[in-house]
């Protein structure tokens, strides 16, 4: 994963006739290798969530890891600034309870 891949999914979806600002979302990451993430690309990111912040609102992002990888993940988005957005996230590695948080009100 770099910046530029995450950007073009998350303006993909920005744009998609179905999305719903402050609505609820899953990002199944359980594939995606980010072990080379730079603090660069991170920032990037972090910068495109707060371009961004009026359009995505104050809905829930539950982030899917593989199994084991929850601490990695974390590892990599402490790093820098955390995003401040209204926009709440929690990674799971189990896709029953990222779809019950995810389905929670706010």
């Amino acid at each position: 994963m770099n910046a530029a891949d995450f950007i073009a999914m998350a303006e993909d979806i920005l744009r998609h006739p179905r999305f719903v600002k402050d609505g609820s979302m899953l990002f199944d990451h359980r594939k995606l290798e980010f072990g080379l993430v730079t603090p660069e690309d991170l920032q990037k990111i972090r910068m495109f969530h707060t371009a961004h912040e009026e359009m995505i609102g104050a809905g829930k992002s539950a982030i899917l890891v593989a199994r084991g990888f929850s601490e990695a993940w974390h590892t990599l988005w402490s790093q820098g600034e955390k995003i401040k957005t209204a926009n709440k996230s929690q990674v799971f590695e189990d896709y029953r309870q990222a779809i019950a948080w995810a389905g929670e009100a706010p």
